[in-house]
C-alpha cells in the first residue's frame, strides 16, 4: 500500500513518528515534507492531490488541530478525509465511510496514539464487520456520493 503524508510545524513530530512506524511495518511511504514542515495548506493539497491522482492508495495529513487539513483535503474530488481523535474513530472512518485520507491534530494527538490510529485505519477494510443490512445501505450511500461528485466537480 502506497501512502503519502504531510504536516505543518504543529504536526511535524507526529507525522515523523507515524512514518517511522509505518516504514518498519513495510508500508511504502512518501513524505511531502521530510526535512522541513510546510504550511498546513501546502501539506493538505499535496496529500489530497497524491490520493486524487491514484498514485497513492491513502494519505495522512496533520496540522495543529487537524481541521485545516481535513477541510482542504475534502475539497478535492475523490478525496474523503476524516478528522479523527481516537483509534475507534480512525477504524470506523475506513470501515463505514471508506475514507482515503486520515487527518489528525498534532496539538491533540500524541505520537503513540497517532501511530495506533494510523495503523487501525490502514488495516481496516470498507464494510468489513458491519451488519449485512447496514453494509448494503452504506455501500449505496458511498456510490451515491461518488456519482454526486461528478455533478459538482469538473473533470481533472
Amino acid at each position: 500500500m502506497k501512502i503519502i503524508m504531510g504536516a505543518d510545524p504543529a504536526g511535524f513530530d507526529l507525522k515523523n513518528a507515524i512514518k517511522e512506524a509505518l516504514l518498519k511495518r513495510g508500508y511504502d511511504v512518501t513524505d511531502v515534507d521530510p526535512d522541513t514542515p510546510v504550511l498546513f495548506q501546502d501539506a493538505a493539497v499535496a496529500v489530497a492531490r497524491g490520493v486524487q491522482s491514484k498514485e497513492y492508495d491513502r494519505g495522512i495529513a496533520i496540522c495543529g488541530t487537524g481541521m485545516g487539513v481535513s477541510i482542504i483535503c475534502n475539497k478535492h474530488r475523490g478525496v474523503y478525509a476524516a478528522l479523527c481523535e481516537s483509534v475507534y474513530q480512525a477504524r470506523r472512518a475506513k470501515t463505514v465511510n471508506n475514507t482515503n485520507v486520515l487527518c489528525m491534530g498534532g496539538f491533540i494527538i500524541g505520537n503513540e496514539m497517532g501511530t495506533e490510529m494510523a495503523l487501525a485505519w490502514l488495516e481496516a477494510e470498507h464494510l468489513k464487520g458491519l451488519d449485512p443490512e447496514m453494509a448494503v445501505r452504506v455501500a449505496k450511500e458511498y456510490d451515491e456520493l461518488v456519482e454526486f461528485e461528478k455533478t459538482v466537480y469538473p473533470e481533472n
